[in-house]
């Protein structure tokens, strides 16, 4: 259940929706969004799922948005749409964005601030903020607790930077990119060279370019290229724990689940969806449109389809592969038999 500060009308609703508001509904309030089970008489919910039905027809819900085709007996008002997930978290996406204009921008004294940064107008900086010289902020941005921003980097408007992000020297940050905390931009690209039986770190200079509307998960890392540019385009969402190696380029509105990683120079084109823990190696490209099942190990360059394993196969391939080793053992044992009836 998620309380808002401020209350919301039935009319309300049906404005931010842009639908027609019955004449013969009151003007009841709202404040809070909750699961079917958990709900009060302040809540709004939403049902799709036929598996839930039960729940819905219990609810104590104020409102509930369901399909057009929806059948429910309960007492709730009932809100009916195309699609009932979708309008549910656009109306919770619109009441967040009101409460974040409601919510007063601060720089606290706390933040340690280059006398050379430019910091735009209604930014909100956190207690232990570091920005350091020639930086840039822009308008509307809210960098929270504890992050450092070093040298020369850039931050475009109305982005969300959470607690202890790390930006290095010279990465550039798009407009409406939000950062969570943990998160690393810029650090070194792992490159060393094997010279008289040592490891030779190799130096990276150069930097990272986070287009607009990219979201990146806590604790993940964009390391800065070696030379050139580390590149995230616009709309790719990026899970936590995520490694993104030294000059690779992932294409707009990309998805890269917990725990992928690609090795560096690698190339992921546009709406490519990596699943958990898939692995890419370096100097590789998988093209638009891609999908990559979870923990798979990608170690070719991908035309368009759909591929899953280790190493990685087309997804039917892949299935009798798979089917295929359940009766591993028996064969095993029936061409040892044949090896030693010809001894």
């Amino acid at each position: 259940m998620k309380f808002f500060k401020s209350e919301v009308s039935f009319a309300d609703i049906c404005h931010f929706l842009k639908l027609d508001i019955p004449t013969d509904i009151k003007n009841i309030t709202f404040n809070n969004v909750a699961e079917l089970n958990e709900a009060n008489d302040k809540s709004i919910c939403f049902y799709e799922n036929e598996k839930y039905k039960k729940q819905a027809e219990g609810s104590k819900a104020g409102l509930i948005i369901v399909s057009k085709d929806c059948d429910l007996l309960t007492e709730s008002l009932l809100l009916t749409v195309e699609k009932p997930y979708l309008t549910f978290m656009t109306l919770v996406t619109i009441w967040l964005q009101i409460e974040a204009k409601n919510k007063k921008n601060i720089i606290e004294q706390t933040a340690r601030i280059s006398s050379t940064a430019s910091i735009g107008q209604n930014v909100s900086i956190g207690h232990n903020v570091v920005i350091e010289d020639n930086c840039k902020v822009g308008d509307n941005t809210v960098i929270e607790a504890n992050t450092v921003i070093k040298e020369n980097a850039k931050i475009g408007t109305n982005c969300q930077i959470y607690p202890n992000v790390t930006i290095y020297h010279d990465c550039e940050i798009g407009n409406k990119v939000i950062i969570h905390s943990g998160a690393v931009i810029g650090a070194d690209g792992f490159g060393f060279a094997l010279m008289n039986g040592q490891q030779v770190k190799i130096p990276q200079v150069g930097n990272v370019i986070i287009e607009d509307s990219v979201e990146i998960g806590a604790c993940s890392c964009i390391d800065r290229a070696t030379i050139g540019t580390t590149t995230i385009k616009k709309g790719t969402k990026i899970d936590n724990l995520v490694q993104v190696g030294h000059n690779c380029t992932v294409d707009e509105n990309s998805i890269l689940c917990a725990q992928v990683g690609l090795a560096g120079n690698s190339s992921i084109g546009k709406t490519v969806y990596l699943a958990g823990q898939v692995g890419v190696a370096g100097h590789l490209h998988i093209e638009d449109e891609t999908m990559v099942g979870a923990q798979s190990g990608v170690v070719s360059s991908l035309s368009k389809g759909k591929y899953f394993g280790t190493p990685v196969l087309p997804v039917q391939q892949q299935l009798k592969v798979s089917a295929c080793l359940k009766d591993l053992p028996e064969v095993t044992k029936y061409i040892k038999r044949l090896m030693r009836e010809k001894k």
